[in-house]
């Protein structure tokens, strides 16, 4: 029970937090996207490196990367680097062009999008219930689309190249720190280079955007080394319930933080796709409780 505790309280830290990134981006609309990324990375390396020194977890980082590169999987890990690097770009440019509304839509399908890509790459076999929630969030994007004129290009590769992401993780299971390490490791040296031929530097905006640069690699481990406790401590039905706060918050910072606009329009989009995640979370509550009845 103690550990359940632990596991849900981690959980609720994590999603919050993420929730709570788009506001913290958004203080940084001053500094261009790629900017604003490459400096996350060499942030999260500097913190992440300080958190594996004091764990002393230093020689398990080399242990898996030698083990990585005999078992010729490096490739996934270079890749997942690609993915979650074009995620994190993607979502900092809209949350510092006025789309962080957008943005959270993105993140409610994003589960969704997983069991599309499971059903079309693992060919895995839909049950009704997810059949009909995807249904729903096809009809929202469609609904999206016409309102707008245009494809949610930005929103659906946001929530795609998380997917993959998550997909190439699943080949190469990981401890969140070694897995962060080892990802930022690899872009690193395409971050400092751009940093380096940048015409935008550091100090450029003033103190406080300069200390909120320094911090991004505070805000990117910490909820990850929450997450990892979560996940340890907390059952996979908990953890499918906890995802949505981070979007739900998300969207409450965009309207009433940062003042985005949500009409009625939006609200039938959104109307339709927290449709589609209840019924797709519903029936995976009722897909986990079935072994438990049969044992």
């Amino acid at each position: 029970m103690e550990n359940r505790r632990l596991g849900v309280s981690t959980g609720l830290a994590s999603y919050s937090l993420w929730g709570l990134l788009g506001v913290f981006w958004e203080t940084l609309h001053a500094v261009p996207a790629f900017d604003t990324l490459a400096y996350r990375i060499v942030w999260s390396i500097i913190t992440i490196a300080l958190v594996l020194t004091v764990q002393r977890d230093w020689r398990r980082v080399g242990q898996t990367l030698k083990q990585l590169v005999t078992q010729r999987k490096l490739g996934w890990i270079v890749l997942s680097s690609v993915f979650i690097s074009l995620n994190w770009l993607i979502y900092i440019y809209m949350v510092t062009h006025q789309q962080a509304t957008e943005a959270s839509l993105g993140y409610y399908i994003m589960p969704l999008i997983n069991v599309l890509v499971a059903v079309v790459v693992l060919h895995e076999r839909l049950s009704r219930g997810r059949l009909l929630a995807l249904g729903f969030v096809v009809i929202g994007v469609a609904v999206l689309t016409l309102q707008s004129g245009q494809l949610p290009l930005m929103t659906l590769m946001m929530a795609a190249s998380f997917c993959f992401y998550g997909l190439i993780k699943k080949q190469v299971p990981l401890p969140a720190t070694i897995s962060l390490t080892l990802e930022t490791l690899f872009v690193l040296p395409l971050a400092v280079g751009y940093l380096w031929w940048s015409p935008y530097h550091i100090l450029q905006s003033g103190p406080q955007v300069t200390v909120l640069l320094m911090l991004s690699g505070v805000v990117t481990v910490i909820p990850l080394l929450l997450f990892a406790v979560a996940a340890k401590n907390t059952d996979f039905v908990t953890l499918s319930f906890l995802q949505y706060l981070n979007p739900t918050m998300q969207l409450l910072m965009a309207v009433f933080v940062l003042h985005e606009p949500f009409q009625m329009q939006q609200l039938l989009v959104f109307g339709l796709i927290w449709i589609g995640v209840l019924i797709f979370t519903i029936d995976n509550v009722v897909a986990n409780r079935r072994p438990l009845k049969k044992s």
